[in-house]
């Protein structure tokens, strides 16, 4: 370790080539903890809302509330779920020395980008509260905003939108010419804690314009301006960090590596500046990256590696600057990226997993009820008039816990399914449904907020804080979907044949919906310079 820091850097970035492997969770806890004891190191920073994140640091700093309150809100993509967050979360709190938790990611999802209303209300009353009624008029229903899948759909572009960010960029400004007047009849810290609202507020107003933009590079560019704000806020707190130690940082590896952030879009490669890149590019020998690396786990579905890989010659734990003479697993996925050349030409170090988790026995059930086994409902949903199945392989590449997973979308429109048939949870994004059970598997339907609302009372958007209402295990009831829900998507686990009217009313008229949403797209065309590809 001492060989790792002997540059003193500001930043030690720790990266996981998967989420769900709670074993580099684990072994982050005793670096962090080791940071901590003996090399002056008092904060960390993780893949997670760095709004949601004030929750955590408020109670770690030993501020009101309960620990459950501060792993629920505190937490986003189902982070705070882990056992072994829970475990950082209850040490930091009773460390005799105060530390400090930090999210650094934006307040997204990948298919969710909602409303900025909550930061800009806070801000506005904070910092000029006169101006709410135009922030207020300028924002409208929350609703519009929850469209991020169709750029044609988004209002991120629109005029409303556009002036929206203006008074959104006014507010931040008026937060720094204001600041003596602000901190004397508040506090530095209610001052710091708008400051991070009113850039989420900024950032998210930046993120709904790309949101609108429509072309084949479009996934890229909304990466590339996530991994910029993480990157902006990972300065940020640095800014706030500077005198107490250097800042442990947690995420992916793809969102901590020196080198550019790739993917493949319609045959095209598209290619941009990931945090990581950024990050090393202005602080230099002041940000050290140790990249994760995953021999095989059953949790995250990685089996072992082959002879002569990258993962086969590495030791089990930490390496500094490994020079090996292998080469890369050929079983990479969208969720696990196996180590590349990229990666050792550019680490600063290794830190591998050899073993990770192994899968636990099946979880017991009882009677399941009596209806449609997933074929069945597949074959149903499939023969509806326009509609194409996809069922993942190994073949076509799939991730093997997507293996027999069932797609089904308009012809021609493939990559928006309406509905979907699971039979297998994926380890640290989608597993509450506990789908590891015999027999177990689950229908999702994509049926849209108005249906949503008549189904729950409530819209997709408070989701987030009625969670707690519903047991996403139970079989045979109509719920939220456990990740999806906020999207306006509902799932059934097993519904059996008093159920399946209710069931096939939902598929109807998302089929109905998607083939609407099918022809639009065919009467747009093709986005204007996209040479006739879509994304």
């Amino acid at each position: 370790m001492d060989t790792l820091l002997s540059s003193s850097p500001e930043l030690v970035a720790l990266g996981e080539p998967t989420h769900g492997e709670q074993e580099f969770l684990r072994r982050r806890n005793a670096l962090f903890a080791d940071l901590v004891e003996n090399h002056g190191f008092r904060s960390i920073a993780i893949e997670s809302d760095r709004v949601a994140g004030l929750a955590v640091d408020d109670y770690v700093r030993g501020g009101a509330g309960t620990l459950e309150s501060a792993m629920e809100t505190g937490f986003t993509h189902n982070f705070g779920r882990f056992a072994a967050n829970r475990e950082l979360v209850e040490w930091m709190r009773d460390h005799p020395e105060p530390l400090a938790f930090h999210g650094f990611d934006a307040p997204t999802e990948n298919t969710e980008a909602p409303s900025p209303r909550r930061f800009l209300t806070a801000v506005c009353e904070y910092v000029a509260p006169s101006a709410w009624a135009e922030i207020d008029d300028l924002l409208g229903d929350d609703e519009p905003w929850d469209e991020v899948l169709e750029a044609e759909r988004s209002i991120g572009g629109s005029p409303r939108a556009v002036a929206l960010r203006g008074r959104a960029e006014d507010l931040l400004s008026m937060l720094y010419e204001r600041a003596p007047g602000l901190v004397a009849g508040s506090s530095l810290a209610v001052w710091r804690r708008m400051e991070v609202l009113a850039k989420a507020a900024v950032g998210m107003l930046r993120y709904h314009a790309e949101v609108a933009r429509p072309g084949p590079d479009r996934i890229a560019r909304l990466l590339s301006v996530r991994d910029a704000w993480m990157a902006r806020n990972l300065l940020d707190i640095r800014l706030i960090e500077a005198d107490r130690g250097p800042t442990l940082v947690f995420a992916n590896n793809r969102h901590v590596q020196k080198y550019p952030g790739r993917i493949d879009v319609g045959g095209t490669e598209a290619e941009w500046a990931g945090a990581g890149a950024i990050l090393s590019t202005l602080l230099g020998s002041r940000y050290v990256v140790i990249t994760g690396s995953l021999g095989e786990s059953g949790v995250a579905e990685v089996r072992a590696p082959a002879a002569g890989t990258y993962e086969a010659e590495l030791a089990d734990g930490l390496t500094v600057r490994p020079v090996l003479d292998a080469v890369q697993r050929a079983d990479g996925s969208y969720r696990y990226f196996p180590l590349a050349a990229e990666d050792l030409a550019t680490t600063d170090a290794v830190l591998h997993v050899a073993h990770g988790t192994a899968v636990a026995a099946p979880l017991p059930v009882g009677d399941l009820p009596v209806g449609p086994s997933a074929d069945e409902l597949a074959e149903w949903i499939g023969s509806l008039p326009g509609v194409g199945t996809v069922v993942a392989t190994e073949e076509m590449g799939a991730p093997q816990n997507n293996w027999g997973n069932s797609f089904f979308s308009m012809t021609g429109d493939e990559y928006h399914p309406f509905a979907t048939i699971v039979l297998q949870d994926m380890a640290g994004f989608d597993e509450e449904s506990a789908l590891g059970r015999a027999g177990v598997y689950r229908v999702n339907v994509h049926a849209g907020r108005d249906a949503f609302g008549a189904l729950f009372g409530f819209a997709p958007r408070e989701l987030a804080e009625r969670r707690g209402e519903f047991d996403y295990s139970a079989l045979d009831v109509l719920l939220p979907h456990p990740v999806y829900g906020a999207q306006g998507w509902v799932c059934v686990l097993n519904p059996s044949a008093e159920r399946m009217p209710a069931v096939m009313k939902l598929v109807g008229d998302a089929r109905h919906a998607a083939a609407a949403r099918t022809a639009r797209r065919a009467e747009a065309g093709p986005p204007a310079g996209s040479g006739g590809v879509t994304g």
